[in-house]
């Protein structure tokens, strides 16, 4: 009898090492295998840091001005965006905005403002790659001084620009 406890005993236990790494890797996935997910967006953009900023393009090999790396690393997932960052903003706001900076996840799109500081045009667009529970968030984008980069919302520059957001995919 007691043979036969081990038995079940091991078997119980290798049966539950095996579910919990079995959900420890879904888990790990990144989304729904029927959607694409946010953090498949920001994996993607990655792969082009290090680009150069050009105005009006959109190509890994000629580089891109900031709408027009948000509309290719979309396109790469068979999303289609408008090519303006205000043509972005006035499309998805509405249903598909963010209102509070703490909702924000990976592969959102964040708007702000162009050099001028005004508030209400939008004049640039960069993708979430990471929030934290304030609402502080780093982005990745094409930036006319150092092609495509991450930065932060807490950057002087951007923090003052910083309109709102919009969610293009549902998962994160």
């Amino acid at each position: 009898k007691q043979e036969i406890m081990k038995k079940i005993l091991t078997i119980l236990a290798v049966l539950v090492v095996f579910v919990a790494s079995f959900a420890a890797k879904a888990q790990d996935r990144t989304c729904k295998t029927d959607s694409i997910c946010g953090r498949e967006i920001v994996k993607s953009a990655m792969k082009y840091l290090g680009s150069p900023y050009r105005s009006g393009h959109m190509s890994p090999k000629s580089g891109f001005d900031c709408s027009g790396f948000t509309t290719f690393i979309f396109s790469k997932q068979n999303i289609s965006l408008p090519r303006s960052s205000r043509s972005q903003y006035s499309a998805l706001r509405g249903d598909s905005q963010v209102k509070d900076r703490r909702d924000l996840k990976a592969g959102d799109l964040v708007f702000f403002s162009g050099s001028r500081a005004s508030k209400s045009n939008v004049g640039h667009v960069g993708i979430v790659t990471s929030v934290d529970e304030s609402g502080n968030f780093k982005f990745i984008h094409s930036s006319c001084s150092q092609g495509v980069t991450v930065s932060s919302s807490q950057e002087a520059y951007y923090a003052k620009r910083y309109i709102g957001a919009c969610r293009v995919v549902d998962g994160e």
